[in-house]
């Protein structure tokens, strides 16, 4: 893959008494021309690593913001009432749904990792107990400050973000969100990442035994510091991570599909036959948005993952797809923001739905979907809304 090596950039004192996204975007302050525009970046890995094939110690060990922040102390939990709906409109109604072996959610709306925080901070604006269930924000086994700024840009029908994967780190994680997952009373899928095999085993490690933990997505669109390439973009790497990961946890294991893969239906196969229990397609598309009076790309990574309606034609294409070359369930997610969009994954092969960008614009918008759902399953006369998952796939009788 093509690179440009980043220009040295000078040493800036962080302090972490402010906001980090008000340090990090001083730590950037003057680099309008930066040259490190790479896939890997987008996913957090240095353009060093990638390029190299081995960790880089720089960047594996803590960074001078790494170490201030590893300094502060996490309150030993997150604090959240949650709120609680007076009515259920979708009760009496069966939603039921295997979102994964091993899995069964009472309605099939989930929502997408990244978009959703750790849950507690919809907690107070919805009633989050009504959702199938709730994906976290990507984990990393250390602490991670996430990339720098600009991080979000608008695009047509979607946006463009290039996070970083910020987070406390998986026992930061397990610290301050432990006790608040109990409370909420939804089931959590932690969504995994990492840069070597043993990081992925590392992180559900930490999560073990932690209550309302009821499976794992696996994040493969991180690069592998050995080779380079993508986890997810390698049929063979995507089924090391899979097949280690199932022999430390007896939970659900899914994995998330990149788009960018050059075969993605080998891809889900290959983690199939690894041992996953089920599949989420897709991760976001890889973008690039110009500031055409600064000249250069208003990311502060370059590129970065699309995301919304503008993803969700691929989006169902690739469902479609991949639930023909699988018998494991899967998870339609890119672009969901209303129950018409839903039910076209749903019918093109999708167990489950994951709404993410929808929720930034309207935060009821899973519940919405999950109401919708509900008077579809009652207007058409189902006994349940499992009576149209894959109606839209060839009959197998029939072949293609």
């Amino acid at each position: 893959m093509p690179w440009r090596r980043p220009r040295k950039r000078p040493d800036r004192s962080l302090n972490v008494s402010r906001a980090i996204e008000e340090t990090l975007e001083d730590a950037s302050a003057g680099e309008d021309e930066n040259d490190a525009v790479e896939l890997a970046d987008v996913d957090g890995a240095s353009i060093i690593e990638a390029a190299a094939g081995e960790p880089d110690a720089d960047h594996r060990s803590p960074s001078p913001l790494a170490e201030q922040l590893s300094r502060v102390e996490l309150s030993d939990s997150a604090v959240v009432v949650p709120v609680r709906s007076a009515e259920r409109p979708e009760e009496g109604v069966d939603l039921e749904v295997d979102a994964a072996r091993g899995l069964r959610l009472k309605n099939p709306v989930l929502t997408a990792s990244g978009t959703f925080g750790q849950g507690v901070e919809y907690a107070e604006l919805i009633d989050v107990s009504r959702l199938g269930a709730i994906v976290n924000k990507g984990t990393t086994v250390l602490a991670r400050p996430g990339n720098p700024q600009y991080r979000i840009a608008e695009t047509p029908s979607g946006i463009l973000n290039s996070i970083g994967l910020e987070n406390p780190g998986a026992a930061g994680v397990v610290k301050k969100y432990a006790k608040a997952w109990r409370a909420l009373g939804v089931p959590v899928i932690v969504n995994v990442a990492g840069y070597s095999v043993e990081d992925y085993v590392s992180v559900v490690s930490e999560f073990a035994g932690v209550a309302g933990v009821v499976g794992y997505e696996l994040n493969v669109s991180c690069p592998n510091v050995r080779g380079g390439m993508l986890f997810g973009c390698d049929p063979g790497l995507a089924a090391d991570v899979t097949r280690a990961v199932k022999q430390e946890t007896d939970l659900p294991v899914i994995v998330k599909l990149t788009p960018n893969a050059p075969d993605v239906v080998a891809v889900a196969r290959a983690v199939e036959e690894a041992g996953a229990d089920g599949l989420t397609a897709i991760n976001t598309v890889l973008g690039m948005r110009i500031d055409t009076a600064k000249r250069r790309p208003i990311l502060g990574t370059g590129s970065g993952g699309l995301s919304g309606p503008a993803i969700r034609p691929i989006a169902v294409h690739i469902t479609y797809q991949v639930a023909q070359a699988v018998s494991i369930p899967v998870i339609g997610a890119g672009g969901i923001t209303n129950t018409e969009d839903a039910l076209e994954f749903l019918m093109a092969g999708a167990s489950a739905v994951q709404i993410g960008t929808a929720t930034f614009a309207d935060p009821l918008a899973p519940l919405r979907v999950i109401e919708g759902l509900a008077a579809y399953v009652r207007a058409e006369g189902l006994s349940s809304i499992r009576e149209v998952i894959g109606v839209a796939l060839p009959r197998r009788d029939q072949g293609d």
